[in-house]
């Protein structure tokens, strides 16, 4: 288990936000940062979340919208789009665009976000830590040599 895996949960329903979010801190989950709307989300994207949970349905721009911009600024991240109606062209969107899967809102539970962590887990790739480049390493990267 990664209890430090950094998830972001976009939801702007502050309930089911904050459910999201109390379902992962009881599965051992720390490292959670929530935003009401996709622009928020994005704007801490460089922060390189492992994991984005996020409402198709929000203000502004939708699921799909926010996920295509994460996908385009690192294919690596992954995601989920959590919908509060069943409708299957915005799940086929939802997976065409590179979402791990599309979730109903009133299917989640415990037990079902406990799978979906499972699943998480077993397509996380730990990324390397960066340390610091020494000054011979950054004199050549910088001649791109």
């Amino acid at each position: 288990m990664y209890p430090d895996l950094k998830i972001f949960i976009v939801d702007d329903d502050i309930f089911c936000l904050t459910l999201y979010e109390q379902f992962l801190r009881n599965l051992g989950y720390t490292n959670l940062t929530s935003f009401t709307c996709g622009n928020e989300c994005l704007q801490q994207i460089t922060e390189q979340p492992a994991l984005v949970f996020m409402d198709y349905n929000m203000e502004g721009m939708n699921g799909i919208e926010v996920l295509k911009k994460i996908k385009a600024y690192d294919s690596h991240i992954m995601a989920y789009i959590i919908s509060g109606q069943e409708n299957s062209l915005v799940a086929k969107e939802a997976l065409q665009y590179g979402a791990l899967d599309y979730v109903i809102k009133t299917s989640l539970s415990t037990d079902k976000m406990a799978a979906i962590m499972k699943r998480v887990e077993e397509y996380y790739i730990p990324r390397p830590k960066e340390g610091k480049k020494s000054f011979f390493k950054k004199m050549r990267s910088g001649l791109g040599i």
